[in-house]
């Protein structure tokens, strides 16, 4: 009896693997609109509940019982123990790979240095159930400082700083208005030189010019820069991209362009929208074209543009919409990502390509549910590091040295000099 029921709970488990699986790298993908749940609603019942529920009603059959006993003694029982072994074997080797991450994490080179620090915001008032709202963090925004080393920078551009706010969504939970006000007073403390927002600023239509007069507290010394993420498409983008014309917000979603020379180098900076904006993918030849000696820094609201970039060449690219999974589980971490890569891009840096690098930040706002368990907001602080040894045009840099990032904002002679926003 005992084997019987553990056979049983493992046919669940991959019944809900398989369901998980799909829901994340499709369904979330998913365009929002009145089918949307009921498609949800309707995967979930047809991948987990109603096998399930067939298996238990037919446990007297002699094929049921054989097959999930790895028996199978009949024609009947085969075909259905090659399908249920098929199942159970996609679950093991899918967590055998979740176990190999989690035990040899992917650290990619170009993070220099890493340091997290509280950013001190407003609190927030609890919406997890009692039973676990112990393990809410949906206010508890912190700042992640990071050094990262980006193929191709110019030495000119050392310690270039970019701070990125991602995923405000500011509109559904107005509630939020004290945090968000505090955590755009935190950005405004690290006098970065360049910020850039990536996306999911609004959440309805009617909160519009709200969210962009919000947004437009966000300014970097040189620029501020913007791509918008799918709550945006599903709203009204066309509204959203006049209200940013009338700040210093620069939307960069269409294939824009700004480039900072110094020194005769150059640093583009570049954004997309897709593929929300009516484009399966962008035009990324045109969009990361570059010559020797550049560096580009793509804005992406989906990570899942970054490996198809990083095969283009860019050198940066930064994203959010994921938000760290949002809802995360002790030990095992996130387990919904809206990503067609599943949970591979949550939340981090990443390397994508030879010279690549992807940095996701978590966000600072929230989507479903209204709220954050054990996956804190974060705004991301940048330092922009070039390579070890730059050979682009010749010139050789000296290597980056590890340090630990000084909890202060940066001095006044450390805002680049001598820079340019060119054509």
């Amino acid at each position: 009896m005992m084997q019987d029921l553990q056979a049983l709970l493992f046919f669940l488990a991959a019944l809900i693997h398989l369901f998980f699986f799909v829901y994340n790298r499709y369904l979330l993908c998913i365009k929002e609109g009145r089918w949307k749940r009921p498609i949800l609603h309707l995967w979930l019942l047809g991948s987990v509940v109603f096998p399930f529920l067939t298996v238990l009603a037919l446990w007297d059959v002699p094929a049921v019982r054989q097959a999930l006993g790895w028996r199978p003694a009949s024609l009947g029982a085969a075909g259905l123990f090659v399908a249920v072994a098929g199942l159970q074997a996609f679950f093991v080797a899918r967590a055998l790979m979740w176990l190999g991450s989690r035990i040899f994490p992917d650290r990619p080179g170009a993070l220099l240095s890493r340091e997290v620090r509280k950013a001190g915001a407003s609190p927030v008032a609890p919406r997890l159930p009692p039973l676990v709202r112990q393990l809410e963090t949906t206010g508890e925004l912190v700042v992640t400082r990071m050094e990262v080393a980006v193929g191709g920078l110019a030495p000119a551009f050392d310690g270039l700083t970019v701070v990125q706010v991602s995923d405000v969504h500011y509109g559904r939970h107005l509630e939020l208005e004290n945090y968000l006000e505090s955590a755009a007073q935190c950005v405004a403390r690290l006098q970065p030189d360049i910020v850039v927002l990536t996306g999911d600023l609004v959440e309805r239509r009617r909160d519009i010019r709200r969210a962009v007069e919000y947004h437009s507290k966000f300014a970097g010394r040189l620029a501020t820069l913007a791509v918008l993420g799918n709550h945006d498409y599903w709203t009204d983008p066309d509204r959203i991209r006049r209200e940013l014309a009338k700040t210093h917000i620069a939307w960069l979603g269409g294939g824009e362009r700004r480039i900072l020379k110094r020194a005769g180098r150059r640093l583009i900076f570049t954004g997309t929208d897709a593929p929300w904006n009516n484009q399966r993918s962008a035009d990324w030849r045109r969009l990361i074209r570059r010559e020797a000696g550049d560096a580009v820094v793509l804005l992406s609201h989906t990570p899942d543009n970054a490996p198809e970039a990083a095969r283009h060449g860019a050198s940066l690219i930064l994203s959010g919409h994921n938000h760290g999974g949002q809802y995360c589980l002790p030990l095992f971490g996130p387990f919904i990502v809206p990503s067609r890569y599943g949970l591979r891009y949550p939340g981090g840096v990443y390397r994508v390509g030879p010279e690549s690098t992807l940095v996701v930040s978590r966000g600072i706002g929230v989507s479903e549910g209204g709220a954050r368990m054990l996956c804190p907001p974060e705004i991301c602080h940048l330092t922009l590091r070039p390579p070890a040894v730059d050979v682009m045009v010749g010139e050789a840099a000296p290597a980056v040295r590890r340090r630990v990032l000084l909890d202060r904002p940066p001095a006044e002679e450390e805002v680049p000099k001598g820079s340019a926003w060119v054509n």
